[in-house]
């Protein structure tokens, strides 16, 4: 809403036109972009905030967060670079014994072609759930919103709660999916060990090697497993982070050392601060509207 828009509103509000349904609606859509507009805010200007005593808090748990993450993506890095080695291997393994336990061969491969999909089906039930769990909050802020402007009877309101305990209902569904899917996975790996086991006692020769080049697999997929849970740990917290220090440069624009610190983002604050305003003046409408 821009300053004209909001006098047009307030003359519209003396002959008994209010939208408030409307006026609550946006302030709370707009809460959610100036929200995620402060978190961006923050991502970009954290390093120029080392010297503003009020956040310095969030400064220095950014960058142990920056520090922490660039060594788990290097840790990736470094174990799909082992398991890229080791797959090299296990083909070799196989060409090298290709006539020998023919069958046991071919049932290991599909064990590792399900395992492979597996992880790739738990990758994307990852994915949605965090996806579902971001609309989730942001939804809940407008139904604080909403509640708070209009009770807990106001339609608006009554339709997003009934949003959210959908997304909660869809959230628990693939936690559950997730579950199954890592029971399965134990249970193929249980099952590829069985086989392995079977194709060392038949190789004899290349027994050492093939347990060796399995076995680097395997630790090398738990660690990649591993190093991915903590890094979305880490991701989750740096948003976090950023909002906060997004938050206060946005109500401290006008400070020296905040002016400084968002030297290269002047058009990004300056959008934020434009929702603010709207913000302030749907709220101020709806006050209006009450009385």
């Amino acid at each position: 809403m821009t300053h004209l828009r909001y006098g047009i509103a307030s003359i519209l509000q003396s002959f008994g036109l209010h939208r408030k349904l409307k006026r609550m609606t946006d302030a709370a859509y707009e809460l959610h972009l100036m929200q995620e507009g402060e978190e961006f805010l923050g991502a970009l200007c954290w390093p120029g905030a080392e010297r503003i005593e009020d956040i310095s808090m969030e400064y220095w748990n950014i960058r142990r967060i920056e520090s922490e993450r660039f060594s788990l993506e290097k840790k990736i890095q470094e174990s799909n670079e082992v398991l890229h080695a080791a797959h090299l291997a296990r083909t070799s393994v196989t060409d090298r014994s290709k006539n020998i336990g023919q069958e046991l061969y071919e049932a290991r491969e599909k064990l590792f072609d399900s395992l492979e999909d597996l992880n790739l089906r738990r990758d994307d039930s990852m994915s949605i759930a965090q996806q579902i769990k971001r609309r989730f909050e942001a939804l809940k802020t407008k139904a604080t919103v909403l509640k708070e402007e209009a009770g807990d009877q106001d339609e608006a309101y009554l339709a997003t709660r009934n949003t959210l305990h959908e997304l909660r209902d869809q959230f628990k569904d693939y936690k559950i999916d997730l579950k199954k899917i890592d029971a399965e996975i134990d249970s193929k790996q249980e099952r590829l060990a069985s086989v392995q086991e079977s194709i060392d006692t038949k190789l004899k020769g290349n027994k050492n090697e093939a347990s060796e080049t399995f076995g680097q697999i395997s630790a090398a997929n738990r660690e990649i497993t591993k190093s991915k849970a903590k890094l979305g740990l880490f991701v989750e917290e740096h948003a976090k982070l950023c909002r906060e220090v997004g938050r206060y440069l946005n109500l401290n624009a006008e400070k020296p050392e905040c002016k400084k610190a968002c030297l290269e983002h002047r058009g990004l604050l300056n959008q934020i601060r434009l929702l603010r305003k709207s913000i302030q003046w749907n709220k101020r409408l709806v006050e209006r509207a009450g009385n």
